[in-house]
């Protein structure tokens, strides 16, 4: 009897998310805290995702931010989020989208203002700078990220609060 034995390839799974940490207090375990919650965003927004794709997420203090506020948007102040598109292929064949850089001290005093915890107002930072990699752009647009980044909010359902409501 001649058993044909399927031949079984391993992929690998790569990661479509990394996140780097130049505060280390932002908060416990955020590597952790990113990408589960990356997962649960992911799930929502995968048809706005191409197949092979990778992010970064990284977590600065105010005068980096401050500073790259002022170089690429010509503000000399420090803001919440900022992201940077890309769009390089990588050499694995993932398209770079890019990176959401996050201030830690601006989501932590945010997150005091409007009563949430420092953890959902990084993760609401990290939904609101995906969003741009994307291609939105509540500064230009007739209100669809907005609308979509509050459908995703409840959807989610982890938020309480944004500055922007």
């Amino acid at each position: 009897m001649n058993l044909k034995r399927k031949k079984r390839f391993r992929i690998e799974q790569m990661d479509d998310i990394s996140v780097s940490i130049q505060n280390d207090r932002c908060c416990k375990d955020c590597e952790a805290l990113f990408k589960s919650f990356w997962g649960k965003l992911k799930r929502e927004i995968k048809k706005d995702l191409p197949p092979l794709f990778y992010i970064e997420v990284v977590l600065i203090d105010s005068e980096t931010m401050r500073r790259l506020n002022s170089t690429y948007r010509g503000k000399d102040n420090v803001t919440d989020v900022l992201s940077f598109e890309d769009g390089d292929i990588l050499p694995d064949g993932r398209l770079f989208l890019g990176s959401v850089l996050i201030c830690c001290e601006r989501a932590k005093e945010q997150a005091k203002e409007i009563g949430n915890s420092p953890e959902q107002e990084l993760l609401f930072l990290f939904l609101h700078g995906t969003l741009h990699l994307l291609g939105f752009d509540h500064e230009t647009d007739n209100g669809e990220m907005m609308a979509l980044q509050s459908d995703l909010k409840k959807r989610l359902g982890i938020f309480q609060e944004t500055l922007e409501e």
